[in-house]
């Protein structure tokens, strides 16, 4: 029996280790192959992108060089070299898919191929399989740009002629010491290769993948084609032949001799063993005994080939190894006490001796007393002894003594140890962690999360909760609360003169001077930079009385704080600008308490700093009023609702010198606005810059119509330039843009600017001034008297006009002083040979006031209001002819 067991065994053996060897040889070959044809893809991409570079090089030497010509550099670069002999296909094609050049070998005809190419851009990232009826290819394209101006010119494509090229099997099937090669696709073979004579054919039936044969002396496997891990619809047959292995007959006979000989010899030896086995079993029980008797911990029980033994053995090796693992546990870095059933102390560990002080003399054999805390009274402790009678276990946070007296909080579990037979305690073990680093920690990572870190307030978030619960609790009892936003004025004035450090001082000054004006259960809290925020909750059912808290409180914090700050060096002043907005429940969110609160706060600052303001509903109106309009006003550029009114202005003989141009805004709801009321929002909102760009474009446009004509080519066109927009880094490069656009006559062309660009960077005025009077462009001073009028800025400006404003001469007739201002002002235009103007002329009398002064030139409604261009034509008619 023992015979044919090792006869049937030694077959099969042999038969899997003739399979195996046979399926290890041909994974390990195609492994071989495919990496060749890796490589030769890698080869001929990395032949595909030097072409590339050689065309671009070729491109730069010769920027007139044409795309079609790429072909005379493409033969120039593969002459004399290696690269041309592996190219079985080069082709080159223009933008448009035209092949340009054929540089591949002639063996192929790549024009069936072209027929059914796809976009070339298809074919850029990786290789792609393309077949014809007699061709079967590996692509790969590269598009080609013009280096100039980075225009496509064309994509060049290289391959390989998978499924034709002999030559190459041949050498795949010698490098990869193969017997057999083939290539096809679904179960058509494409090409083949055998260095041996078989009669090898091709299935009709699908072959299964991976799946080992033999055919005609050839062990044959075939599987899917996968190059650089992506799959291909193309499958590879590699063979080996026979004669390359050892026949599963020599290896049943080896096996057969070995097993059947080493059976024979084990039934000799066996019973010698069988006798041996028991003598060793005994004496390895015996000396393990031994061992834990000795007390060693590192004892283990080797097993024996007697399964009694080896019951008895390993059940003690398990209770050993249980007591070692309590023992461990016990000696953990958490403090550990084992108390028999009255609590008296039968044995501390290592840790609880670290954490306490007390060495285990001290407390063995003394109740648990000696180590409690007078910080927990009587009621703790029953309580505690409840819960462990009735649930045999306690936990939680309590505090102890250690033995130098020092209180300190630790994490207690208290277990009761049960006698499963009587169900009573035996022992109770009792687990103690100390948690006073713990606690500092959290309590710092709170500190981290809830408070500003450089004053020790409060932050905004810790603020935000507050303030839900304050509205919520407002909600329940009815009282009014109230919130104040406090921004500390000019600060940005100490931190740039002094530093930061100075500045982080002086908020250190504020936020306790802040502290000790409010009551405990108020909050203050730093919100970031220089801004604090106040909530005063609990002020009464009466929002008067309420409204009265808050205002003494403000005053008090703006007494309070108005006191100098004394640093080491200097006694710095500072001031509040404080909002004020009252809640009462929850009838308001807390963002938008918050944005009243900020409202009133710049309200305080627009009227002077250092006082306090409450929030109304009438200034939130304006503020949403506002953002409406701004929004409005890029509708309204959008939609080409604005427009350009012209205003005439005349000389003393009534003749139509120009004009000035006036922005105006139909509004497709409200009807035609003021430009009282969008222009300062226009500025607020910085929309004065693309509108102000769009005012100097459309007057140049109209300038260059109107010097198309002789009776209009003299006039000049005036044009408002706000603040904002002449301080724009490029206003000098707009304007000239402007007047190249439309070939206008810069010399017609008249800026008016007012008296506030004085006042900011008058050097930067001046130069944006010069650099366009250069190409004659004029000046006008706007308004001129009604602002700071310093003489010593007018007299550097390079002005050519100044335009006495309409306040002066409204009531020139009945205010010598208005009189005396204009004649003044006429008299100072002289001396500084500048030219002068009068707006808001609207009677006879006050131009011949004027006139009388010396001033020549007018606007006014006594000439024509403000008018659209296709009626300015009509005022010109009426002063000077002009159809």
């Amino acid at each position: 029996m023992a015979l044919v067991v090792s006869m049937a065994y030694s077959v099969r053996t042999a038969e899997i280790s003739l399979q195996s060897e046979i399926e290890n040889s041909l994974f390990q070959r195609h492994r071989t192959a495919q990496t060749i044809l890796e490589n030769r893809l890698n080869l001929l991409e990395v032949y595909l992108h030097t072409a590339a570079s050689n065309r671009i090089f070729t491109s730069l030497a010769g920027q007139d060089t044409e795309f079609d010509t790429v072909a005379e550099d493409m033969i120039f670069m593969f002459q004399d070299s290696a690269m041309g002999a592996i190219l079985d296909v080069f082709f080159l094609l223009d933008h448009s898919g035209n092949l340009v050049m054929d540089a591949g070998l002639p063996l192929y005809n790549i024009k069936p191929i072209l027929a059914s190419l796809r976009s070339p851009v298809h074919y850029t990232n990786t290789w792609h399989i393309v077949t014809s009826d007699d061709l079967t290819l590996m692509l790969k394209a590269i598009p080609i740009f013009d280096p100039a101006t980075i225009q496509l010119r064309g994509y060049m494509f290289t391959g390989l002629a998978i499924g034709q090229n002999r030559s190459f099997l041949r050498t795949l099937t010698d490098r990869a010491d193969l017997d057999y090669l083939a290539i096809g696709s679904e179960n058509r073979v494409k090409i083949s290769y055998s260095k041996i004579e078989t009669g090898i054919t091709s299935s009709h039936e699908p072959e299964e993948l991976s799946q080992l044969r033999f055919q005609d002396g050839v062990y044959l496997m075939r599987k899917q084609m996968t190059l650089n891990n992506t799959p291909y619809p193309l499958w590879i047959e590699f063979g080996v032949s026979e004669s390359r292995f050892v026949s599963a007959t020599d290896n049943y006979w080896q096996s057969f001799f070995l097993l059947s000989g080493g059976f024979l010899f084990l039934l000799f030896v066996a019973a010698w063993l069988l006798h041996l086995s028991h003598d060793q079993a005994i004496g390895k029980l015996i000396k393990y005994i031994q061992a834990i008797q000795q007390g060693s911990r590192g004892a283990h029980f080797t097993t024996t080939g007697v399964y009694e033994y080896n019951q008895v053995g390993e059940a003690m090796q398990r209770m050993v190894e249980d007591l070692n693992i309590a023992a461990t546990v016990f000696e953990s870095a958490e403090g550990m006490m084992v108390t028999d059933k009255d609590k008296i102390i039968l044995r501390v560990n290592q840790a609880f001796t670290d954490i306490t002080g007390f060495n285990p003399d001290d407390v063995v054999g003394h109740h648990l007393e000696i180590i409690r805390s007078k910080k927990h009274d009587q009621l703790f402790y029953e309580s505690l002894n409840e819960a462990l009678d009735e649930d045999g276990a306690w936990q939680g946070e309590m505090w102890n003594v250690r033995k130098n007296g020092e209180e300190y909080l630790q994490w207690t579990s208290i277990s009761a140890v049960m006698n499963d037979t009587e169900d009573s305690i035996i022992n109770y073990v009792v687990t103690l962690v100390d948690v006073t680093q713990r606690k500092a920690a959290e309590t710092k990572i709170k500190q981290l999360a809830f408070y500003d870190q450089l004053t020790n307030l409060p932050n905004r978030q810790l603020l935000m909760e507050r303030l839900i619960k304050a509205l919520l609790s407002s909600s329940r009892n009815e009282h009014y609360g109230a919130i104040l936003y406090i921004d500390l004025d000019d600060f940005k004035t100490l931190n740039d003169t002094r530093g930061h450090d100075m500045g982080d001082r002086l908020l250190k000054m504020v936020a306790e001077r802040l502290s000790e004006c409010v009551r405990r259960n108020d909050t203050v809290s730093r919100i970031g930079g220089d801004e604090f925020i106040i909530l005063l909750e609990d002020l009464g059912k009466n929002q008067e009385s309420a409204s009265k808290q808050a205002d003494a409180l403000s005053r008090k914090l703006l007494e309070t704080l108005a006191r100098p700050y004394s640093f080491e060096d200097l006694e710095h002043f500072s001031t509040l600008s404080i909002g004020i907005t009252l809640f009462h429940g929850e009838n308001e969110s807390v963002d938008e308490l918050l944005k009243q609160a900020d409202l009133a706060m710049y309200q305080a600052k627009a009227c002077g700093r250092n006082t306090h303001r409450f929030f109304n509903p009438d200034m939130q109106a304006k503020v949403l009023e506002h953002a409406a309009l701004a929004n409005d006003i890029r509708q309204g550029m959008v939609k080409d609702e604005f427009v350009l009114y012209f205003q005439p202005q005349v000389n003393h003989r009534d003749q139509l010198i120009g004009a000035e141009v006036l922005l105006r805004w139909t509004h497709p709801e409200k009807g035609m606005i003021s430009p009282v009321d969008f222009i300062p929002v226009a500025e607020d909102t910085g929309l004065i810059l693309p509108l102000g760009e769009w005012v100097i474009d459309n007057a140049c446009k109209e300038l260059a119509r109107w010097s198309a004509h002789p009776e209009s080519q003299h006039l000049i066109l005036a044009v408002n330039i706000s603040a904002k927009q002449f301080h724009q880094a490029n206003f000098v490069e707009l304007v000239l843009s402007s007047i190249r656009r439309y070939g206008t006559n810069p010399a017609r062309l008249k800026l008016e600017i007012t008296e506030s660009m004085l006042l900011e960077d008058l050097d930067d005025t001046i130069k944006k001034m010069t650099q366009l009077q250069v190409h004659g462009v004029s000046f006008a001073l706007d308004d001129f008297g009604t602002g700071y009028s310093s003489l010593s800025y007018l007299k550097r400006l390079p002005l050519d006009q100044l335009k006495i404003d309409k306040s002066f001469v409204r009531d020139l007739l009945t205010d010598t002083h208005d009189a005396d201002i204009a004649r003044t002002i006429v008299s100072l235009a002289k001396s500084m040979n500048l030219s002068v103007i009068a707006e808001g002329v609207e009677t006879e009398e006050q131009r011949s006031r004027l006139a009388s002064y010396g001033c020549l030139a007018y606007q006014g409604y006594l000439f024509g209001r403000p008018v659209p261009i296709e009626k300015l034509v009509l005022v010109r008619h009426s002063f000077s002819g002009l159809e």
